[in-house]
């Protein structure tokens, strides 16, 4: 306590209006989940809040299935999908606080507490006003305060990889040991977090090779934090071997290919996603039950999936190359707004028409289409050119600070991150990165400031 009373104490005064106005305003807005709660339960709507539906509604089960003590599966199918570490958190917070409005309410703690790490990391990369003004974005994206509402991973991962970002960058050879072994806890912790936290051991590696450690022993310290990574996630593998025979961490992969192949063949050929997704489905032998009522997210059906959806690629590797990076742009300018009233839209199941992102017609060349759809709304449209201003002063500062070693972590962070998304790029993936990008336009925005007043002297 005394060390975040110090914390608070070296607020700019700004900051310190912002970061407890926004503690407020979270705090109104939990009270208000709660009550929006008894509202959806008076009109039978489900699943109640803080759920949400699909994935935040399948952790609540996954919960639900631990607390019983009938481990980690949903509708008694064994899960392979999703790790321990969220649903057992959920499980013990609502344990302890009887409701899962407890789990929210710690969630709101951890987007304050990544704040606190993304203010420290951009005051080692730059200046204290640099870190406060990343900080103060973060807290204040509508994202971030919908997402700490609800029960979903986001938060939490957030938490500990900008925590295990900010050790990273502390490493010294004083104490060296016991540091790395806090880096590598907290990123392997985050692997178990969220399904695709395997695949980003690159981002993991990053804050490493940016420390002020001599080269050597930065090498040496990913390698440990990677052995680390690897021995942690054996037991996983080791269960899945177990209770279904496939030694494999996860059905990521399968999953991803499950919808991603349908929409490229889908953009590539000119026809109905829907005629696509019925000819993949088909093609890899799994039974239609179990595409009917998700079973397929099991891990048994991986190999055939991947099997088919891999071959497809491969085929077309540039095609699929070109549509992957260009429906991954929407990483960069996510409608922040559009998804916390969507959120709120589909808690009360006002759910808007389903549409497709004018980034499908872009990525089919169809540009005429592309244009009017990014105009169609003003609002949006507004919005992403914020991002674009943002991005480009973020831009100008990697360019400007380019020889620091930090700088291209968070853009190889963001960048990675975003190849990652590929067509499910949006704010939920986006929010992940978001602290490098606010730092990168804080610190940019600060020297541009600076600029033009040693100008007007």
């Amino acid at each position: 306590m005394l060390k975040i009373r110090q914390e608070i104490q070296s607020f700019s005064k700004w900051f310190k209006v912002i970061f407890f106005a926004a503690f407020t305003v979270y705090i109104l807005l939990w009270v208000f989940s709660v009550h929006l709660s008894s509202v959806q339960k008076s009109r039978g709507l489900l699943p109640l809040l803080p759920g949400a539906p699909k994935d935040s509604e399948e952790y609540i089960l996954l919960s639900e299935s631990l607390i019983s003590g009938n481990g980690l599966s949903m509708n008694g199918k064994i899960e392979t999908l999703r790790g321990i570490v969220y649903p057992l958190f959920v499980a013990s917070i609502k344990t302890a606080g009887r409701s899962y409005f407890a789990v929210t309410f710690v969630q709101i703690l951890f987007v304050f507490g990544s704040a606190l790490m993304v203010r420290r990391i951009g005051m080692i990369f730059s200046s204290k006003s640099a870190g406060e003004l990343a900080a103060a974005l973060l807290l204040l994206n509508p994202v971030s305060v919908a997402l700490a509402l609800l029960i979903l991973t986001d938060t939490l991962f957030l938490f500990l990889f900008t925590f295990g970002f900010y050790k990273a960058l502390l490493l010294q050879k004083e104490k060296w040991g016991i540091n790395i072994l806090v880096v590598s806890f907290l990123f392997a912790i985050a692997i178990y977090v969220r399904g695709m936290g395997i695949f980003a051991l690159p981002i993991f590696i990053a804050p490493i090779l940016a420390c002020r450690l001599p080269f050597k022993f930065q090498i040496k310290s990913a390698a440990v934090m990677l052995c680390i990574i690897i021995i942690s996630v054996l037991p996983w593998v080791f269960r899945n071997y177990i209770r279904t025979g496939v030694p494999a961490w996860n059905s990521f992969e399968s999953v991803n290919l499950s919808w991603i192949v349908p929409k490229f063949l889908s953009s590539k050929n000119g026809t109905p996603e829907a005629v696509e997704i019925k000819k993949f489905q088909e093609s890899t032998g799994v039974p239609q039950s179990a595409w009917q009522d998700l079973s397929w997210h099991d891990i048994r059906y991986s190999k055939q999936i991947n099997a088919v959806g891999e071959k497809i690629i491969l085929q077309r590797p540039f095609s699929y190359l070109k549509f992957h990076l260009i429906t991954s742009l929407p990483f960069l300018f996510p409608s922040t707004i559009l998804f916390a009233r969507d959120v709120y839209n589909s808690v009360l199941h006002e759910e808007r028409p389903f549409e497709y992102g004018g980034i499908n017609a872009l990525a089919s060349g169809d540009f005429k289409v592309f244009y009017n759809a990014i105009l169609k709304v003003w609002w949006k449209f507004a919005e992403r050119i914020l991002w674009l201003i943002g991005l480009l002063i973020a831009l100008y500062e990697a360019w400007g600070n380019r020889r620091n070693h930090l700088t291209w972590a968070f853009v190889f962070t963001i960048g990675y991150l975003m190849l990652l998304s590929g067509p499910a790029a949006g704010p939920r993936l986006s929010f992940q990165a978001w602290p490098y990008m606010f730092i990168l336009f804080a610190s940019g925005l600060t020297r541009l400031y600076q600029k033009f007043i040693s100008k007007n002297i």
